[in-house]
């Protein structure tokens, strides 16, 4: 699969970790999809994608054109069609809200159309990417749209950033009361701005931001120390980021980890082997 990535420029980069183009055929079929601490937007050219929940015996929606992805809290199922070919946008935690002036709660694990919120933009937006002359030229189109429909930073935002801010540097090991009060707001106070701009609560967003940060260091290749990783990043004991990978994957460490080498040994460089696992 190729994966072409864009970096924005100020002032969409405070907002958008990048815009990317991926097309090709997956590995997989399917896929199970660990919460992740950002938020997405997706432009289709291809067949449609079905997600569902491990507990779902029928897709929970069906994705044709172009979506936006809320924060989840939950894993989820991609079912992939063959090929793929979409443009997309990872969005930072509390990136998203100042496109969409909406209450970020009501996306929480959420799939919702893109005409839903910016309705004919939406279709606009896919018209115009298709008939560019090259992917570099969707992005620079897909950058530009962004940046006319970013407004005026709301207030309260930049509140919600240094939070993240601080979470982020703590890998998610961090105590929600002490960053208040390093804030200097109240504790309900954050939990209002966080549901509205990110979708979340803080203890939420820490919670995911731990495991990603834990999957992203693991080596799949190498042994792991999990004693190492229970003491970085502040479990009680090793039951614990056992419970919390069984409640982010669906797996213990253990089968974790054999999926993920699993992927690495059949698609060694892929650009989705951190994240995703297979799912036969």
């Amino acid at each position: 699969m190729d994966y072409i990535s864009h970096s924005p420029a100020f002032p969409l980069n405070a907002y958008i970790d990048d815009l990317y183009y991926l097309e090709g055929h997956p590995p997989y079929p399917r896929f199970l999809v660990p919460p992740l601490p950002s938020l997405h937007l997706m432009v289709n050219f291809g067949p449609a994608f079905q997600i569902s929940t491990p507990d779902q015996t029928t897709p929970f929606a069906t994705c044709t054109q172009s979506w936006w992805i809320g924060m989840w809290s939950q894993c989820w199922i991609v079912d992939w069609p063959r090929p793929v070919q979409f443009y997309g946008v990872h969005f930072k935690p509390a990136g998203m809200y100042p496109f969409l002036r909406l209450p970020l709660s009501e996306l929480h694990n959420q799939v919702v159309p893109m005409d839903a919120i910016w309705g004919h933009v939406a279709a606009e937006l896919r018209e115009q990417l298709y008939a560019a002359p090259t992917v570099q030229a969707g992005l620079a189109l897909l950058e530009q749209l962004l940046l006319t429909r970013l407004a005026q930073a709301p207030y309260g935002l930049d509140v919600v950033q240094h939070a993240l801010a601080q979470i982020v540097r703590q890998h998610g090991a961090l105590s929600i009361q002490a960053l208040s009060d390093q804030i200097s707001i109240s504790q309900n106070h954050l939990l209002t701005q966080f549901k509205r701009m990110v979708g979340v609560s803080p203890k939420e967003v820490a919670r995911i931001s731990r495991f990603a940060d834990i999957i992203c260091s693991l080596d799949p290749t190498k042994p792991v120390d999990w004693g190492r990783i229970v003491h970085t990043y502040r479990f009680y004991d090793l039951s614990h980021l056992h419970k919390s990978f069984i409640e982010f994957t669906g797996h213990n460490p253990t089968d974790y980890l054999r999926l993920r080498r699993r992927f690495q040994i059949e698609h060694p460089n892929h650009p989705l082997s951190v994240g995703p696992l297979p799912i036969d």
